[in-house]
């Protein structure tokens, strides 16, 4: 199975950045994962996607961000998170989700709704950075556009990409971001958007077999001079354990643990394993609660 990558570079000699990623493999296990019907495996690849495109900025080890989209229709969000390392996860908030007619469950935006966006970086090397914004049209590429134009000043261009067939099978999923810098010249810019405007859907690209880097030097990038600076694997991965939902639960305190006499199973939202604590574990955990008085 061909590794999902992400990959970074410039235009025009570092006037214009940009980060693509090919992301089908991990659209598609997210989709297993949380056995996602179609819209929402549509939002969650476009989040995924996006979030693996925004890693790319990451510069500290161990740094992480999230995208979250909350809408008041019926798709009402997801969250994606990725890091440095190229890991994401992520679960959509109404997984099993179907419209009728069956038309409606290939409309993102109309079924999200109005709502906002919001994106956090955690570094590690100080306070956690969070912005939020009104949803444009809910598509989410326009949405992050939108986001970096308002909270970052970056003029910026957004492709997201997901082609789905009617059992829910990925066939296909990337996207692009292109942004201009301070002091860039303008004339590229609309050069820039003139091969764009003449660009095919990338998904069906990438689905007749193009990789996002030929669908960027053969459409988007035509004339124009650019370079690759370097590329990362993505994988869809969870880190989650027992031991983090051991601490997890301690934050409950002594009573609400004391009500789970009989034990607990939590399901972790980004991989759906589940972790079981029997009574005498809970016990252990009250324990440990008393000895830190």
């Amino acid at each position: 199975m061909k590794t999902d990558t992400l990959y970074r570079g410039s235009l025009c000699k570092d006037q214009y950045r940009f980060f693509a990623a090919e992301t089908t493999t991990i659209v598609q296990t997210a989709r297993d994962l949380h056995d996602l019907a179609p819209l929402p495996s549509i939002l969650m690849g476009r989040l995924l996607t996006a979030a693996a495109l925004m890693s790319g900025e990451l510069k500290a080890p161990k740094s992480e961000l999230s995208l979250r989209v909350e809408g008041d229709g019926a798709l009402k969000g997801g969250i994606a998170l990725a890091d440095k390392e190229g890991n994401l996860k992520g679960y959509a908030f109404e997984p099993q989700l179907w419209l009728e007619p069956p038309s409606e469950n290939f409309l993102v935006g109309k079924n999200l709704g109005q709502g906002i966006l919001t994106i956090m970086k955690q570094s590690g090397l100080k306070a956690p950075y969070s912005g939020t914004i009104e949803l444009v049209d809910a598509e989410i590429a326009n949405d992050l556009a939108h986001y970096y134009l308002q909270s970052e000043q970056l003029p910026t261009a957004v492709n997201l990409g997901v082609l789905i067939d009617p059992s829910a099978r990925i066939r296909s999923a990337g996207g692009f971001i292109i942004q201009q810098l301070p002091f860039a010249d303008t004339a590229i810019a609309k050069k820039l958007n003139d091969n764009l405007m003449n660009t095919p859907n990338v998904s069906d690209l990438m689905d007749m077999g193009l990789g996002i880097m030929d669908i960027l030097k053969q459409f988007v990038f035509k004339d124009i001079e650019w370079k690759q600076s370097n590329q990362t694997p993505l994988y869809y991965y969870c880190n989650c354990s027992k031991e983090r939902f051991a601490r997890a639960l301690l934050l409950l305190g002594e009573k609400e643990l004391s009500e789970l006499p009989d034990g607990i199973s939590p399901v972790c939202h980004y991989c759906n394993k589940e972790y079981h604590f029997s009574g005498e574990e809970i016990q252990e955990l009250i324990q440990a609660l008393q000895e830190q008085k």
